[in-house]
């Protein structure tokens, strides 16, 4: 199971690189790093916490993408289309795999850093190029936290435990 570890990291890697040189990443990329992730979390806790954090975090996608629907179709007073020019389709693409690997709280405390994180690299790259690579970006993110968790931190991203014993809840 570690060289999948390793190999998973590694794709997210690719998927980083692709990501800032090209503003795009390969369909390849996101086919084998999920299935690198899948295969991770089946190993750590199941099929069943798969599919319920899957679908928990699926959810909470779905409830933070409808009000930024609503909010750029109320700016331009028409149906806007997100994937035209403010959020990339491998952008999603990416957070569903995000959302397939971590748990819920794993996911939103990820979600929410990393955006934060990301906001700071665009402000920085905004007069480079308007597009952000906020996929790779994130990807570099888990990676980075991937190799964390194995050399040093020893938490598990597929669980809640550690966070919440972590912010003493």
């Amino acid at each position: 199971m570690l060289w999948i570890t390793w190999l998973t990291v590694l794709l997210l890697l690719a998927m980083a690189w692709q990501d800032f040189k090209y503003r795009a990443i390969s369909i390849w990329l996101f086919v084998t790093t999920g299935a690198g992730l899948v295969y991770l979390k089946y190993q750590a806790v199941g099929w069943s916490q798969l599919w319920a954090d899957l679908l928990t975090n699926s959810c909470f996608l779905t409830l933070q993408m409808g009000p930024l629907f609503g909010y750029f179709a109320l700016k331009q007073r028409k149906w806007v289309n997100l994937f035209k020019g403010y959020l990339g389709e491998g952008d999603l693409l990416f957070l569903i795999l995000l959302a397939s690997y971590l748990s819920f709280f794993n996911f939103l405390a990820f979600h929410i850093s990393s955006l934060f994180l990301v906001l700071i690299l665009g402000v920085y790259l905004r007069h480079k190029n308007p597009k952000i690579p906020l996929a790779g970006a994130q990807a570099f993110c888990l990676a980075v936290l991937m190799l964390m968790d194995h050399f040093t931190l020893k938490i598990d991203l597929t669980q809640d435990f550690w966070l919440i014993s972590f912010l003493n809840l």
